[in-house]
């Protein structure tokens, strides 16, 4: 059987395009190519996943989470006042 062999595969090879007649490599490099593939589709599709949930879990925040009356009050400042926040560009 390994003289039928006219062609050979590395297993990356074989699982994208098929092995069909051809003899499947089964060496360390071969191995390793194949792993490494699996573990870029896995690191790209973990990021993916948390993308996604992330997006389907946010809550969105409410007006009255965001909306702080203290805060968002206007300062309130002495115009007569030298140093004031709130003063006009003539001075």
């Amino acid at each position: 059987m390994l003289n039928d062999c006219t062609e050979t595969a590395t297993i990356l090879e074989a699982l994208i395009f098929g092995a069909g007649d051809a003899c499947v490599m089964i060496d360390l490099w071969s191995i390793l190519q194949a792993f490494g593939a699996f573990m870029v589709l896995v690191i790209i599709a973990q990021f993916g996943a948390r993308r996604l949930w992330a997006r389907l879990t946010r809550v969105p925040a409410q007006f009255s989470d965001v909306h702080d009356p203290q805060v968002d009050n206007p300062i309130v400042d002495d115009p007569n006042y030298q140093n004031s926040a709130i003063r006009s560009s003539k001075r």
